[in-house]
């Protein structure tokens, strides 16, 4: 199992990061989840201090979108509305870690993340006071695949393995001509707890 939070950077996005769990009552839904998911790893000795790792994981992230000034019919500022969004992913990496001591160790690789999906919120106003007429709406604007640096801390147990990884977005995930306007740059950072099968 690993939990994930969202951290947007870079450029001029205006994003902000769910908590990986909260409560806000003035939301829908209410409890506000980060990010969960899962995957598998596997590990390979190289030699006495290095092995070599193979993760591959599925994971939805959520997060603020950026803020919408809704404007009155006259154009007076009526409020400002900041709707939530869901990427769900399916990613890969691999990973050379170095055995710091005993349990623990410090790896880096490289990774690819596929978005399977990102859906928005809409406001329950908008423009001009018109109804959306639906809860959610698909983004189109994000590239579908996406090169990742992973770094990862990891502490090794008999049977049980606790990663704290953090993968890091080197290039802007717009696409088309919204990406000659906007950069928009992210990184997540996953806790993974997971467990030995065999």
């Amino acid at each position: 199992m690993q939990t994930s939070t969202f951290t947007s950077r870079g450029g001029d996005s205006r994003k902000s990061i769910y908590p990986v769990l909260g409560y806000n009552r003035k939301t829908t839904p209410k409890v506000l989840l980060g990010g969960v998911g899962t995957g598998a790893f596997l590990l390979r000795p190289i030699s006495s201090d290095f092995h070599l790792k193979a993760h591959g994981y599925l994971s939805k992230i959520s997060y603020w979108d950026e803020p919408v000034e809704l404007k009155g019919v006259k154009g007076e500022d009526v409020a400002v509305f900041q709707a939530g969004g869901s990427d769900y992913l399916a990613g890969i990496n691999g990973l050379v870690h170095y055995h710091l001591a005993d349990r623990l160790s410090l790896g880096a690789g490289v990774g690819m993340q596929v978005l399977l999906a990102s859906f928005a919120r809409t406001p329950d106003i908008y423009g001009y006071g018109e109804p959306t007429g639906k809860s959610f709406i698909a983004n189109h604007y994000y590239k579908r695949i996406l090169p990742v640096v992973p770094v990862e801390l990891s502490y090794r147990f008999p049977r049980t393995v606790i990663n704290l990884r953090y993968d890091i977005g080197p290039f802007n995930r717009i696409r088309g001509d919204l990406a000659k306007a906007k950069n928009e740059r992210y990184d997540v950072l996953s806790l993974e707890v997971g467990f030995k099968l065999n």
